[in-house]
């Protein structure tokens, strides 16, 4: 019988021991503005874990009077305030040695930039939440945007006034979670409106203006979506070229040519439109640069600079080989070049770094800067005319102006985050408020908590199929279009219905609701939106096959995110609130891992964030840009357009694309259906086709791009050996030699990974 020493502690000792002495547990509840729910969810998720059996306490919470936030601390431990009297008034401060003597296993803290009261252990509220996390209890807390130390100074100029009160990067990078709780400003404003909102924000500045509002929700997406991108980096490593994650990162590859300078200009450009982040990477090959040189480069590190980017200098007698592998380390989506200036016949002995990185890569995105910024005066050709039906407008006066009815989406990152639920809540309210409300269709699956959220609610009958001998329901849209409720909710956006029901899809029922005037509530997850389907593949393995035509979500009236964090959406599918108990460990193995649901968790934090941009420019006039994309019928041509549907609804550019077929060919019948597949798909994304023929494809589609006029060519990666270059050509290379003045973008395979 083996013995314990008695120097040895027993399991229990020791495990009390590790969790005395190991930090705390940090998570954080972020929002764009006061009043949007922050305390709100920290109380009901204080609720849930007191349920489970969580020693919680409350350490300070402000409830600005709201009676629902009051509610939510009944049956909660609160630790009394300390009281402090302060140029006359008492103040209600966090009793910090208080919940250090009781010692809960989670404390809440509300409003983690507040300044704590002359007197106090610590002068601002984080530094309390960091002496309870270094004791090892663990914190639950909330704060705003523009308390955030690195983007205080652009809040205060965009609120009216300075922001004093401000929290260090470092400790909310330090968070073990973080959770951006979102609601649209026109669902803020109503709320300010009906004096929900903490009054000292309302008198005065310019705070609650819509534009102030669109602009602090943007940056706080795209703080999320810079952490969440952060994690992805963390867990993947290096080693992988193309996308860790959804951000764009650009390569800049310059010389000691003053030209160079335009590549950093169109660089930078597309950065900030993207999001992206940017380097300028220099190869110095061994040879030393003369004293014009180095003023060159000192000016393009300036420039870099001036532009938030990264200026590198790298080692290396192979030029493209230093930038394969810096491309590797840092997970370069994309490299910028500038034409290569040696003839045909160098390049054939001598080789280009830009085909040297085209054969190197194969899912990187290489984008070739022309001379000049576009192809000519050409004015480009009138859209195509909108159908007179329709209520997929981008324009919310037009829509307004047809009657349309309100459409709202709540999207989420994945099954599970709370989406339903969050549509039948506003019901109730709504309901509440005299609205009148019906449920068209809602899937629970199975789910209690959502169940119990339809009763009280007017339900309209599903309609009753039978399809290939099984009975199934489905949404009645005839049986709404006569009942004529102020408000429908209607469920899962990118179902596919069945045959007989007139509409293909749910959002088309959608649609012919709106045109009907009535106000449509939906839910939509984000692997679901047509133009992100190949990078969702690449990042998931799942093919999607419902998608979603980008034009539904950029027209909808708002678009709510639903965020939740990796650790939570899988506690819920473990606690068999989201799939059958049969389905968890292939969910959580498959589509639930870990890995996967952080990169759709930023992908749906960019693309809200994203409509955000695209909302502040509402009214803006369009850009005179066009995407002309050329496409062929191999296996990427989705990949190809779905690729230069996001550029151009990101550049606010008008969207081509055309197949150009060598004259004499004909198509067989899988590539017949092949081009029907490209052409649908190029009007689901805002596109129009031109379907050409012509003996020489690259000056085909060097005509075409002068003729509509283009800004940005878009090709896909040549699937030739070297041996078949040589003795065949190439359409990149024969296209990039006639086209010096366009830039030209060339699409990396992500199927060849």
């Amino acid at each position: 019988m083996i013995r314990q020493s008695d120097e040895q502690p027993d399991p229990e000792t020791l495990l009390r021991t590790l969790l005395e002495f190991s930090p705390g547990r940090f998570k954080l509840y972020l929002g764009y503005a006061p009043g949007v729910g922050k305390t709100l969810r920290m109380l009901q998720e204080a609720q849930l874990l007191v349920c489970r059996g969580v020693d919680l306490v409350v350490g300070i919470v402000e409830t600005h009077g709201r009676p629902e936030t009051a509610r939510l601390l009944e049956g909660l431990e609160v630790v009394d305030p300390r009281r402090a009297l302060h140029q006359g008034v008492t103040l209600e401060e966090l009793d910090l040695e208080a919940v250090l003597a009781r010692r809960p296993a989670t404390v809440i803290i509300d409003e983690l930039a507040h300044t704590n009261a002359p007197g106090s252990s610590h002068t601002r509220r984080y530094e309390d939440v960091e002496a309870l996390l270094a004791a090892g209890i663990s914190v639950i807390s909330t704060m705003n945007i523009q308390h955030l130390e690195s983007v205080a100074e652009t809040a205060g100029r965009l609120i009216g006034f300075a922001v004093h009160e401000r929290v260090p990067a470092r400790i909310v990078q330090a968070a073990d979670e973080i959770q951006l709780v979102d609601t649209s400003p026109e669902k803020l404003l109503e709320r300010l409106a009906q004096g929900k909102v903490d009054a000292r924000f309302q008198a005065g500045g310019q705070f609650f203006r819509s534009s102030t509002l669109v602009y602090l929700r943007e940056l706080a997406l795209r703080t999320v979506a810079g952490l969440v991108d952060d994690a992805i980096l963390v867990r993947q490593g290096s080693g992988v070229a193309g996308p860790a994650g959804v951000r764009e990162r650009l390569l800049v590859a310059v010389s000691t040519n003053p030209s160079s300078a335009r590549l950093i200009r169109r660089g930078a450009r597309i950065a900030e439109r993207f999001d992206g982040e940017l380097f300028v990477v220099y190869v110095d090959a061994g040879n030393t640069p003369s004293a014009e040189q180095q003023r060159t480069l000192a000016e393009h590190r300036q420039l870099c600079e001036r532009a938030g980017g990264n200026f590198v200098v790298l080692q290396g007698h192979n030029i493209s080989q230093a930038l394969v592998g810096f491309a590797l380390e840092k997970h370069i989506t994309q490299v910028i070049l500038g034409e290569s200036m040696r003839t045909p016949v160098e390049q054939l002995l001598r080789g280009s770094v830009i085909n040297d990185l085209l054969r190197s890569t194969s899912n990187l995105d290489v984008l070739v800067v022309g001379e000049t910024e576009s192809v000519g005066p050409l004015p480009p050709p009138a859209s195509p005319p909108v159908p007179s039906h329709t209520c997929f407008l981008p324009a919310a006066l037009e829509r307004q102006t047809r009657g349309c009815g309100r459409h709202k989406i709540y999207l989420g990152a994945a099954p599970g985050v709370g989406k339903t639920c969050a549509m039948l809540q506003e019901a109730h309210d709504l309901s509440a408020a005299g609205v009148d409300v019906v449920c068209g269709l809602i899937e629970t699956h199975g789910r209690a908590e959502t169940a119990a959220l339809i009763t009280g609610l007017e339900v309209i009958p599903r309609r009753q199929l039978t399809y290939r001998g099984r009975a199934f329901s489905e949404f009645d849209r005839e049986a709404v279009l006569a009942r004529r409720p102020a408000i429908v909710l209607l469920d899962e956006l990118a179902h596919t219905n069945l045959p007989g029901l007139g509409t293909a899809r749910r959002y088309q029922d959608v649609e012919i609701l709106l045109a009907a005037g009535i106000d449509v509530i939906s839910t939509l997850n984000i692997q679901h939106l047509e133009s992100l389907n190949t990078l969702v593949e690449r990042t998931t393995g799942v093919r999607v096959r419902e998608t979603v035509p980008d034009l539904v979500v950029e027209c909808a009236d708002e678009v709510v995110l639903i965020d939740l964090t990796t650790d939570e959406l899988q506690r819920r599918l473990r606690e068999g609130k989201i799939y059958a108990p049969a389905k968890i460990e292939q969910a959580l193995s498959h589509f639930f891992r870990a890995e996967n649901l952080i990169a759709l968790r930023e992908l749906a934090l960019r693309e809200v964030a994203d409509d955000c941009t695209a909302r502040k420019f509402d009214t803006a006039t369009p850009t005179e840009e066009r995407v002309l994309v050329c496409t062929n019928l191999r296996s990427n041509a989705q990949q190809l357009i779905r690729r230069g549907a996001r550029i151009a609804r990101r550049l606010g550019a008008a969207l081509v694309v055309t197949y150009i077929q060598t004259t004499g060919s004909a198509l067989s019948e899988a590539e017949k259906r092949q081009l029907d597949g490209v052409r649908r798909l190029s009007a689901e994304l805002g596109g129009s086709f031109i379907e050409l023929s012509a003996s020489n494809v690259a000056e085909r589609i060097v005509s075409l791009a002068h003729e509509q006029a283009a800004t940005l060519l878009v090709l896909g990666e040549s699937r030739r050996s070297h041996l078949e270059k040589l003795l065949h050509g190439s359409v990149i290379e024969q296209v990039l030699r006639r086209t010096r003045n366009l830039d030209t973008l060339i699409v990396g395979n992500f199927e060849h990974e």
